[in-house]
């Protein structure tokens, strides 16, 4: 499950960005961004990869990668994939909370 939830983060990635395809596994729009909303979705959250929807995912992509360009310089100064993960971490629990609200109303 855990698989196909990261082709489905890695296919978001690729179609938005085609230029990234050849080197989209160790871009950091996957290696923080993507893996980044699946921890949060998943561990913080505690929601299933089948509750996770594609609207869901994209939007969370979307919104992580502009938090990634606002926040870069914090985030490169940090030695750990983990640590440059979290520090999105908080505003995407805030994304998904707000779009999962708007769904269930």
């Amino acid at each position: 499950m855990i698989h196909e939830l990261n082709g489905r983060v890695i296919k978001i990635i690729g179609t938005k960005y085609p230029r990234l395809r050849h080197l989209i596994r160790n871009h950091p729009y996957t290696k923080i961004v993507g893996i980044g909303v699946m921890k949060c979705l998943l561990d913080d959250m505690q929601m299933t990869p089948d509750e996770i929807s594609d609207e869901l995912l994209t939007e969370m992509i979307e919104k992580g990668i502009e938090l990634y360009h606002e926040k870069e310089d914090e985030i490169n100064e940090l030695p750990v994939l983990e640590q440059k993960r979290k520090v999105l971490c908080k505003s995407l629990k805030q994304i998904a909370t707000s779009h999962l609200e708007t769904v269930a109303s």
